[in-house]
């Protein structure tokens, strides 16, 4: 795997401003308290929740954490335009530290991940959760495919490409949607360490999330 085939900190921005789709939305719109399946969130707290995601990957970077740290949160009512903000804002911070991360690697309770790992799962925090959110209000989302493709390569290489459109196969091993050949797995999890160390296996989750 070269370094041009797998996600960089630009992609995570560039994910991010994808939900900007999203703002079409006004914050008095009751569509905002619809539940984001298959989430039990409501779309604005999907959102929220992305920020909160990337935040956290941001404090475990900045750290090169070797274990868990505490989730940074502020806790403040925000409109669904604030939060959709906070996304990019979340996103920019994030992409920052990946590139000063260079070599290094920090805890990810999916495996020690270095930069690339640490995109391909911001990435998918965004775009999927984005995606959960665009349903429940009625939007239509754009994926980028070569965001998606390379994300799909590298955070889950047991994934055939050939299958379907990039963004196709982001939802669909997640569980957002359905392509042939693709398992849905509720356990899903990311190859977030380099592939170096990859068993060849599909990753699952074996602990529960702290930080939801």
């Amino acid at each position: 795997m070269t370094a041009s085939t797998e996600p960089t900190p630009d992609d995570v921005v560039s994910a991010a401003k994808t939900l900007h789709a999203l703002a079409a939305i006004p914050d008095t719109s009751t569509l905002w308290s619809n539940t984001a399946e298959p989430t039990q969130w409501t779309a604005a707290h999907t959102i929220e929740h992305i920020s909160d995601a990337l935040l956290f990957y941001s404090g475990q970077v900045a750290r090169r954490a070797n274990c868990r740290l505490p989730v940074l949160r502020d806790g403040r009512d925000a409109t669904a335009s604030e939060h959709l903000d906070n996304v990019l804002s979340a996103a920019l911070v994030l992409a920052a530290l990946l590139r000063d991360l260079g070599d290094e690697r920090a805890f990810h309770p999916s495996g020690t991940a270095d930069a690339a790992g640490w995109a391909g799962m911001a990435i998918t925090e965004i775009l999927v959760h984005g995606t959960d959110t665009a349903r429940a209000v009625g939007v239509r989302l754009d994926l980028p495919e070569n965001v998606c493709a390379r994300t799909v390569s590298r955070v889950f290489p047991w994934i055939d490409p050939t299958m379907a459109a990039a963004a196709e196969l982001l939802l669909a091993v997640t569980g957002r949607t359905s392509v042939k050949g693709i398992h849905s797995d509720p356990d899903w999890w990311w190859q977030s360490a380099p592939l170096a160390e990859w068993n060849g296996l599909p990753a699952r989750r074996d602990v529960k999330p702290g930080w939801s």
